[in-house]
Parts: C-alpha cells; sequence; structure tokens
C-alpha cells in the first residue's frame, strides 16, 4: 500500500508538472503565431522536446509499475461505485483536461468548424484554401479526413471562436473528457464486479488516453466511445443499437469499417441473418443518403480514407524500410535512384496490405473451430484485427492510433496475450515524442516494443497448461456470468 502511494504521488507530480508545462507552451505558442511568429508542429527546441517527452515516457513506465501493483492487490474494493472511482482519480483527468493540446490537429478539427459554419464542404474543398482566424495554426491543407460525427462536434465547438478559438478548444476538450468518463463508466458496467474497480481506474489513468484522447482532444476518442456502445448493444443484444454505434464510429473516423466483416459472420453463425439484411439495406441507405448532401463525388468519400498520407511513412515498418533504402541510395546511388526506390516502397505498403488482408480471412475462417458464441470472443478477434493492421500494415502510425486498442483490452480483460502486447504498444507510442525526429530509431522502438512483447508473450502464454481453442487469447473463454448479468 505504502509503495502504491509512492507510485500514486510520483505519478502525481509528473501529470502537474506536464499539465503545466503544455498550459504554457500551448497559450504561448497561440498567441506567437498569432503575432506572426514561426509556426512549429509540436515542439519548439530540443529542451522542450526532452522535457515534455521524457516526461511522458517517465509516466508510462511508472504507470506500468503501478499497475502491475494494482492488479496484484486488493486495496481497490469491488463495491466502490463508479462515483468513488471518479473522486479517486479526479486530479489526473482535471489535470489532463487543463493542459493545452500537444500539436495543431485540434486546430484544424475547429478550422474545419468553421468551415462548416461558413457552409463550405470539407470533403470537397481544401482546407488550406479556405481562411478563418485558424488558418495560421493549420498544418494539413488537404481535405478532411473526418466523419460527420466529428464534424458536428467541430461545428459547434467552432461556435466560441467568436469569444476565443482557446474557449473554442476548450469547448472540444471538455466534450473529449465528457467521453472519456462516459466509456469509463460503460466500462464499470460492463465489467464483472471482481475487476470493475481495477480495470476501470486502470483505462481511467492511463496516460496515452489522459495525453491523446483527453488533454490532445484526438477524435479516436469517438471510436473507443462507438466501441463500448457496441460491446454493450451488441451484449444486450440491442442490435439495432449496435449498427448505430458501429456507423457512429465509422461517421467520426473510418477505421471502424474493418470491423464490419467480423459482426457479418457473428450474425450469420447466430443464425440472425434477417438482421444482417437488415442492417445492409440500412448501411445502403445511409450511404445513398450521404452520397445526395455532403459526399456527392467519388472524391468526397476518398477524403475520409487520409490521401494526404499517401507515399508517407511515420513509426512503422515502412518507415524501417525507407530508413533502410534510403541508407542505399545514399551511400550506393548507382544501384538505387529516388523513382526506383518510390515504387518498391508503394509495392512493399501493397504487399503489407494483401498479407493483413490474408491474415483477416484466416481469422474468419479459422473462428468456425473455436467459436463459443460470447461478446467478448467477438470482440478480441476484432481487437486483434485492428492490433495487426496498425504494426504491420499501417504506414503512417501516430501515437495516438493505438488508443481504441486499450479500450479492446479494458473490454476483454481475460485475453492476457492481447493486453499485454497494447500496454507495450502504449508503451512504445509513448516514447514517440522524445525520439522525435529520429524516424528509424522511432520506427524501430513504435514497432519493435509491441511486436517482442507479441512474440514473448505467446511462448510464455503456450507453456502454460491451457486449452488450446484459442491460440491468440485463450482467456477470453473463460467469461464469468457476472458481466452479462450486469447489463441485463
Amino acid at each position: 500500500m505504502n509503495k502504491t502511494r509512492v507510485l500514486t504521488t510520483i505519478a502525481l507530480i509528473v501529470t502537474t508538472f506536464l499539465s503545466v508545462v503544455l498550459l504554457y507552451l500551448g497559450i504561448d505558442k497561440f498567441y506567437y503565431v498569432l503575432a506572426g511568429g514561426r509556426k512549429f508542429a509540436t515542439f519548439p527546441d530540443l529542451k522542450t522536446q526532452l522535457a515534455i517527452g521524457g516526461s511522458y515516457l517517465f509516466l508510462s513506465i511508472i504507470y506500468l509499475i503501478w499497475l502491475a501493483k494494482l492488479l496484484g492487490s486488493s486495496w481497490v474494493h469491488s463495491t466502490w461505485s463508479f462515483r468513488q472511482i471518479l473522486v479517486r482519480t479526479s486530479a489526473f483527468w482535471i489535470l489532463a483536461f487543463i493542459a493545452y493540446p500537444l500539436g495543431n490537429d485540434t486546430y484544424l478539427y475547429i478550422h474545419s468548424g468553421l468551415m462548416n459554419l461558413a457552409g463550405a464542404n470539407p470533403y470537397l474543398t481544401r482546407a488550406g484554401s479556405f481562411v478563418t482566424e485558424l488558418s495560421p495554426y493549420v498544418d494539413w491543407g488537404q481535405t478532411s479526413t473526418y466523419g460527420v460525427v466529428s464534424q458536428a462536434i467541430f461545428s459547434f465547438s467552432a461556435i466560441f471562436v467568436s469569444i476565443s478559438p482557446i474557449v473554442a478548444l476548450y469547448a472540444f476538450k471538455l466534450i473529449c473528457l465528457l467521453l472519456h468518463l462516459f466509456n469509463s463508466y460503460l466500462i464499470w458496467r460492463w465489467l464483472p464486479i471482481p475487476d470493475r474497480g481495477r480495470i476501470t481506474i486502470a483505462y481511467l489513468l492511463h496516460p496515452l488516453l489522459l495525453m491523446e484522447q483527453v488533454s490532445s482532444a484526438h477524435v479516436d476518442i469517438l471510436v473507443s466511445t462507438s466501441l463500448v456502445l457496441f460491446a454493450v448493444s451488441y451484449a444486450k443484444e440491442q442490435f439495432w443499437m449496435a449498427f448505430v454505434a458501429l456507423w457512429g464510429g465509422f461517421l467520426s473516423k473510418t477505421i471502424p469499417i474493418i470491423w464490419a466483416p467480423w459482426v457479418a459472420v457473428t450474425l450469420l453463425r447466430q443464425g440472425h441473418w434477417r438482421w444482417l439484411l437488415a442492417m445492409i439495406a440500412a448501411s445502403g441507405a445511409i450511404v445513398t443518403g450521404l452520397s445526395f448532401t455532403v459526399m456527392p463525388s467519388l472524391e468526397a468519400w476518398q477524403s475520409i480514407v487520409n490521401p494526404g498520407v499517401s507515399g508517407q511513412y511515420q513509426s512503422s515498418l515502412m518507415a524501417m524500410a525507407k530508413f533502410m533504402l534510403d541508407l542505399v541510395r545514399i551511400f550506393q546511388p548507382e544501384r538505387l535512384d529516388l523513382p526506383q526506390q518510390r515504387l518498391m516502397l508503394t509495392t512493399l505498403a501493397n504487399l503489407t496490405l494483401v498479407g493483413f488482408f490474408g491474415f483477416y480471412c484466416w481469422q474468419l475462417h479459422r473462428s468456425d473451430k473455436r467459436w463459443d458464441d460470447t461478446p467478448q470472443m467477438l470482440l478480441e478477434d476484432m481487437g486483434w484485427t485492428t492490433l495487426v493492421l496498425m504494426l504491420f500494415a499501417t504506414s503512417w502510425l501516430m501515437p495516438w492510433y493505438c488508443s481504441i486498442l486499450i479500450t479492446f483490452a479494458a473490454l476483454t480483460p481475460k485475453a492476457r496475450l492481447f493486453g499485454l502486447t497494447t500496454l507495450a504498444f502504449a508503451l512504445s507510442s509513448s516514447a514517440q515524442y522524445i525520439l522525435g525526429m529520429n524516424a528509424s530509431l522511432k520506427s524501430l522502438v513504435s514497432i519493435g516494443i509491441p511486436v517482442l512483447t507479441l512474440i514473448i508473450g505467446t511462448i510464455v502464454l503456450r507453456s502454460q497448461p491451457v486449452s488450446p481453442s484459442s491460440p491468440l487469447a485463450i482467456e477470453t473463454k473463460q467469461l464469468q456470468p457476472d458481466a452479462q448479468s450486469e447489463l441485463n
């Protein structure tokens, strides 16, 4: 107990430091750029990068040590109400709310909201070609990559720009904070009573969630919300609510589209083919409605798949491949020129996507041999599909992308291998800031740590006497009935 308090005190001190530094940096940057100063994407200098990146990484390491003690202790009472949990964790999520966003994405969100309010279609009009109060802060001049649900929240937040852009930014952050608390509450309701206190606290306090989904207010939190709502609705066999939750996630950010095949296969296996046909028809109606309104052309639909990062590589296997080919091109230019390098990278990127598609088909095929007809099994399979896509087939990987995996891990606490890999992925993602522009080392750390954890974890867990029915995550089958009784 004393060690836990010491770790908590250290974490609170580091969190307070981060919150204050980020607030100072963000406000100073806002007025500096407003006065005509040079815009910078994340950090103005190496000293700031080391201070913020180092503190964030240190906090992530402290969290893992604290988490190990938390999961192995009994000081968190299973009878604690969610209100009691909120009170005990309030200092951390309040500090995350106070902290100014790191980076310029939130400015882009509000800028897009101003475009909507002015009647400009963000899927057809480039952000860089439309002038608003926030234009000086916009990094990405392309058309919007976010769906209509995200656009609605952007537009609501943009209303407050008339008061101040900072007020609008914090209005958006307040929505993100409330969604984080809402997600935590639904997870608390979802979990069986013996686990709910510890896991809910762990979820509420995860540094990456507080840093990326609350402090920096990335729209990935909307995907987390859609996932939790889907899980709860599907477990209660409220299939239309589950359908709405999935579409809500897709209309926030496109990643939930890869979960649709799992849902379709599950409904068919359970004999709900009428529900599936109705959902396909409803999806067609939604697509038709969007095509006649905000997304009237192929270019508008292509906008939401983020074409701006095509041919760019960040913190991924492809980034490591580019680094190695850069070395060849620099030291042996007669063997490789720039057009050849680009062709090789494009081919390799396509091959990784083909490999992911093959893995996905294999997962769908083998699932009928180990299916136990539980929502947890479905969620775990969806989680593994998302994890493999990010680790092996995503060329542009940002630190906040893996935040959705943390939500999967909280919903499936018995999937130990998935949980361990996700925690490792979150740690490596938090290390990206301190590594800065060192693309090769950043990619090696970002991908290498979770892959190594996956390999070691697979070996260790397979050496234990468990059922062979699910080699990736056997523990999921040990579902406690308490989880379902809480939802009904």
